[in-house]
């Protein structure tokens, strides 16, 4: 069972995160409205509507025999997207006129310490040995770590003006966020229920484990960052400035994706972030008579 629950939050009051923990099983859920703004919903926005509506159908539904948590969570996305549709002007959007969330999940069966994990939420997971596993999905911080390469590698070895190789990073901060759900892109929960197929699941030893660390790395502010904000509306204007998306194209592929420079930039762009942390007691095994 799941004991010795401790909370922390760097997050605003306007955060879209939620953090549950139960005897067996806990998550958390970090929304965003959508990238193009709507707000149809009752909830003040509709992200928070759609962390509303994944808590309510994990306390309900998570800890369902014979289903996997990514099947649960399949079906969740189903169910909420087909209520979200019968909201007024639903829909006449587009997918990226929709919410998304990221979210981390771990559930005891058995003996076996289960775990899901899609888009920036974290699970740390730490052992009876000392050691520790970090469990996080940095898809589009990589794209933008990339990004930020290419137009260095532009600055430099192309000569391209400084003034340039700005409005590059800057217009193709957006372009990155265009690829929600795509190959090649990122993945997030929101209308698209086959998502859930790209997350991060595995499960351990439920002997082994000690304590669990659940973060939510504040997904709004970095999809939603101060400098995507500032040029979406040129980069409607441009139509996707064909220009520039070639360039990108064409070098993107080059690219490896650099951990390190996509964690500091989350961590740059993020900021706030909401933490749970607990400890694992595991049940005791049945012995034969």
């Amino acid at each position: 069972m799941f004991q010795n629950i401790t909370y922390g939050s760097t997050t605003t009051t306007s955060a879209m995160d939620v953090c549950q923990v139960r005897e067996h099983s806990a998550w958390v859920i970090d929304g965003s409205d959508p990238l193009f703004p709507t707000h149809i919903s009752d909830a003040p926005s509709d992200g928070e509507w759609l962390v509303r509506e994944l808590n309510l159908y994990l306390k309900s539904n998570l800890m369902r025999p014979y289903a996997s948590i990514c099947d649960i969570l399949y079906q969740g996305l189903a169910d909420i997207h087909k209520e979200y549709l019968k909201l007024p002007k639903a829909k006449t959007l587009c997918d990226l006129e929709m919410p998304s969330a990221c979210i981390a999940v771990v559930r005891m069966r058995h003996d076996r310490l289960f775990y899901y994990v899609l888009g920036s939420c974290e699970l740390v997971v730490t052992f009876h040995d000392g050691s520790a596993r970090r469990i996080i999905d940095l898809r589009l911080q990589e794209l933008d770590a990339r990004l930020l390469e290419i137009a260095q590698d532009l600055r430099q070895k192309e000569r391209m003006p400084l003034f340039r190789a700005r409005n590059f990073m800057d217009h193709l901060l957006v372009e990155n966020r265009v690829r929600r759900n795509i190959e090649g892109g990122y993945f997030v929960l929101g209308e698209d229920q086959e998502a859930v197929k790209q997350g991060f699941i595995g499960s351990f030893p439920a002997q082994d484990v000690k304590s669990i660390t659940m973060i939510c790395h504040g997904f709004s502010q970095y999809f939603n960052c101060a400098k995507v904000v500032r040029n979406l509306d040129q980069y409607l204007i441009e139509q996707r400035a064909p220009e520039f998306v070639e360039v990108y194209e064409s070098l993107l592929a080059k690219k490896k994706a650099n951990h390190e420079l996509a964690r500091y930039m989350q961590e740059k762009l993020s900021g706030p972030s909401t933490i749970v942390s607990f400890d694992v007691q595991a049940m005791p095994k049945l012995t034969k008579r």
